[in-house]
């Protein structure tokens, strides 16, 4: 079990490693690697994603040259997923990030 992030001031937070697994996160229900670079976050009900900018960002470990892109799957109120897509040299490629939802 990951530990609880504190962030007052999002709705959403979470520090994943490269393999998908949290190492802290706040109203993430289960964050899965579903496929190279590519991970899959489900949020908490109450938070509304299709009004919501999800960003994310590279961890210090991540690769120098890496890259990261963040898209929401939906814009319905039922859907509480969002994605990053990490890469490296311009092919998919598991990275640590950090993910936010303000």
């Amino acid at each position: 079990m990951a530990d609880a992030a504190i962030a007052p001031y999002a709705q959403v937070t979470a520090a994943v490693n490269a393999d998908g697994t949290v190492v802290r996160s706040q109203n993430v229900t289960e964050v899965k690697k579903v496929g190279s670079g590519e991970y899959r976050i489900t949020v908490s009900e109450n938070v509304r994603l299709d009004r919501a900018v999800p960003i994310a960002t590279l961890n210090r470990s991540a690769n120098w040259d890496g890259e990261i892109f963040v898209t929401t799957t939906s814009t319905s109120a039922t859907d509480h997923t969002f994605q990053v897509i990490t890469g490296n040299d311009k092919k998919a490629s598991g990275q640590p990030f950090h993910a936010i939802v303000p």
